[in-house]
């Protein structure tokens, strides 16, 4: 009679491990899932559709769209910036509005459009990014965090169910892709060290994150301390960059007409030293919040200073560096999600915690009274996250984008093709969804928006106005050029006509 296989045995060790990959694979697959069903790949908001509308202007091959002729007001004495959509801005040489984006999460729209369309490019980004950062984080934390499977497990679980990264990887937006590339460009510069075609990857990797947001470049600090003088890997770095470079350069020039020029324009007004204040108060309630206050065991890196040196530095560097500057940021301490702009450290700073974890668990003798205790901390973090997800509601964009598409869909079908629309939140969505003439009610005075009505008046052109809850009360309570009419309501959007 054969023994049964014990703990020991090699026999179960083999067992162990095909459970474990087994469930693991399980659970990445639900969470993917979840990401598909939930997701949303609309043209919504200002982000979402200035994204969109910058995809599809590279698919047509085309730097800019025209501005829509209205009758009677063309020429000097009409400012075209008042038809600008949301994701815009008009580039005077031209007369053409220009996308005002980083052109990295267009790029991926528009690869993921070719295989899924674009009314599934955005889901099939994130799902593929998200399933990504998973990999990327295990990788880095058994390989250079020294983690064992249940910590680098762990902080793979803590990463996927953080509110904020599930938000972000429920919609068209760069950051949780931004993550991604981060990770990659961290794990490929190890790896360089011992083989240097991985700084070609790196280099890469930190290209692509540059092209989805530019304050990336941010990253080369932290990366210089894995790196160290080897001036081989650096080459090999920047030659990997290279082409992410010559693209960025190449695509300025097109849209902007430098090189050096960005959508952003000059931004120094909302850096200032007067924010720093009450967004590093922000920073501090809302990331043991999202991460659980268990990441504030990653103040203790410093511990493995002496033992990792470059990995702690790096991730140190990074951390300080990226905070540091979103500290001086006006937006930052705006609202919970905001804390977007950080989103790359978050995976770092969950690997630290797991290191100090680890080490502070190894001072425990009993195997199975600190297995316990991990399985312990694994569910009261993720008991904590998950209460926060319901709490702030981060599965809602899908709905939430839904009725902009439901808005769009009923002006197609409902009002005159030559209508005039009046918009502010929903223009970006207008401009990708429909072909009708735009006017801002947020960027001009009742005066001027006086001359379009009596240029709509003069060639029997209907207004209509698509408005969100808070736009009621300056387009239809002010009685911006005249009295107002509700016709429908869509989802919690109303739509209102101008009366003659």
């Amino acid at each position: 009679m054969k023994p049964s296989p014990t703990t020991h045995s090699p026999a179960f060790a083999r067992i162990s491990r095909a459970a474990m990959v087994a469930g693991v694979a399980a659970l990445a697959v639900c969470y993917a899932w979840f990401l598909a069903v939930n997701g949303s790949s609309l043209a919504s908001g200002s982000d979402e559709s200035g994204y969109f509308n910058s995809a599809r202007l590279l698919a047509a091959g085309t730097a800019g769209t025209p501005v829509p002729t209205i009758e009677g007001l063309s020429g000097h004495h009409w400012n075209p910036v008042l038809q600008q959509p949301l994701g815009f801005t008009l580039r005077k040489d031209t007369g053409q509005f220009i996308p005002t984006y980083p052109v990295g999460l267009p790029l991926h729209l528009l690869i993921a459009a070719q295989v899924v369309g674009w009314d599934r490019s955005a889901i099939l980004v994130n799902v593929l990014g998200a399933l990504a950062s998973g990999l990327l984080l295990v990788l880095f934390g058994r390989r250079v965090c020294g983690l064992r499977w249940a910590w680098a497990l762990a902080s793979v679980a803590f990463l996927w169910m953080c509110p904020l990264f599930i938000f972000f990887s429920l919609q068209p937006m760069s950051d949780m892709p931004t993550t991604v590339w981060t990770l990659l460009a961290f794990y490929a510069a190890d790896r360089s060290r011992e083989r240097w075609s991985w700084a070609i990857v790196s280099g890469f990797a930190v290209g692509l994150s540059v092209l989805m947001r530019p304050t990336n470049a941010l990253i080369l600090l932290p990366l210089a301390v894995l790196l160290g003088g080897n001036w081989r890997l650096w080459i090999a770095m920047i030659a990997g960059g290279l082409p992410c470079a010559l693209f960025q350069g190449g695509y300025n020039f097109w849209i902007y007409g430098t090189v050096l020029t960005s959508g952003y324009g000059d931004i120094r007004s909302l850096l200032q030293f007067d924010f720093v204040p009450p967004n590093a108060s922000h920073f501090a309630r809302w990331i043991p919040r999202l991460l659980t206050p268990l990441v504030l065991l990653a103040l203790g890196l410093p511990w493995f200073l002496r033992a990792r040196p470059r990995v702690v530095g790096s991730i140190i560097v990074w951390s300080v560096t990226l905070i540091g500057f979103y500290l001086f940021y006006f937006h930052s301490g705006e609202t919970w999600w905001y804390l977007r702009f950080i989103l790359p450290i978050f995976p770092f700073l969950l690997l630290a915690a797991a290191m100090v974890g680890q080490r502070l668990t190894d001072l425990i003798p009993q195997h199975n009274f600190r297995a316990g205790l991990i399985a312990l901390i694994v569910i009261f973090g993720l008991n904590q996250q998950f209460k926060l997800s319901r709490e702030l509601d981060v599965s809602s964009p899908q709905s939430a984008d839904l009725a902009y598409l439901h808005m769009m869909d009923w002006l197609r079908q409902s009002i005159p093709a030559d209508s005039i629309v009046v918009a502010m939140q929903a223009s970006g969505a207008l401009h990708y969804y429909t072909d009708f003439t735009l006017v801002r009610y947020d960027l001009m005075e009742p005066a001027t928006f006086d001359r379009v009505v009596q240029a709509a008046r003069i060639h029997g052109r209907p207004i209509y106005a698509p408005l969100f809850p808070f736009e009621i009360d300056p387009v239809v309570n002010a009685r911006l050029g005249g009295k107002w009419k509700k016709v429908t309501s869509i989802d919690y959007l109303t739509i209102w006509r101008l009366q003659p």
